[in-house]
């Protein structure tokens, strides 16, 4: 078994140097879930990894035998938009979280502000496209900025006065940083990453799960590489 809790690997999705996923711990490996499999049979051992197990663990995941991939965890900082957060929570089938609390303490002054705005897509009713040269980017860009500072203006306000935190934080904008602790096994990995980084899914919340993936990957490489070779395949 393969245990980790060096320094933080960290990428930041958003390339504003706020929005971050950072890798706390990670246990097991791809010989874990090989081994996971084969106790059913007494088969378990503590060899190298080889080809036949690589070979099982492409046979596990082309028949979705998904219970030998639960044996392992990792644990991911994750420093979002509310609104990313908030899709990203909503597949929590094998997964752990805990996110601060504006309750407990007085919340920072982070803001996600779009590089670019989008459009809404005429033919899905969630999703967007690109710009294609009529949306005013520059007023977007003002009432963005205009609307979250009065937001975290009056939150600071109500502060003052004298309001509970847990009320105050009513008028904050889904734009607003939050951070979570959010622990998967590799199963739910997976799954969050089939939904979260999908073509249907949104653009921002679709880089933080590409990031979960790249700092997941070298722990698991061969469960990875098959996973992606099965889905070119589909």
């Amino acid at each position: 078994m393969t245990v980790s809790t060096s320094t933080p690997a960290t990428l930041y999705p958003l390339g504003d140097g706020i929005g971050s996923v950072s890798l706390v711990q990670s246990v097991g490996d791809d010989k874990m879930i090989v081994n996971a499999a084969r106790v059913s049979f007494g088969g378990d051992n503590g060899a190298p990894l080889n080809s036949r197990d690589e070979k099982l663990i492409r046979y596990l995941l082309t028949h979705h035998h998904g219970s030998p991939f639960e044996h392992n965890l990792i644990t991911f900082k994750v420093v979002c938009p509310i609104f990313v957060d908030r899709q990203a929570v909503r597949h929590r089938v094998g997964v752990s979280k805990n996110e601060v609390s504006g309750r407990y303490v007085e919340l920072q002054e982070r803001n996600f502000t779009p590089p670019a705005f989008r459009k809404q897509a005429p033919s899905n009713r969630q999703a967007s496209v690109e710009d294609d040269g009529t949306l005013d980017q520059e007023a977007a860009s003002r009432i963005w900025a205009e609307a979250w500072r009065n937001a975290f203006g009056a939150y600071q306000e109500l502060l003052r006065l004298g309001v509970t935190r847990e009320q105050a934080r009513g008028v904050l904008p889904l734009s607003l940083y939050t951070e979570s602790y959010y622990t998967f096994n590799i199963r739910s990995l997976l799954h969050f990453l089939e939904l979260r980084d999908h073509e249907g899914a949104q653009y921002e919340t679709r880089l933080f799960a590409r990031a979960m993936a790249e700092l997941a990957e070298p722990l698991f490489p061969v469960t990875f590489r098959e996973w992606m070779s099965l889905k070119k395949s589909h």
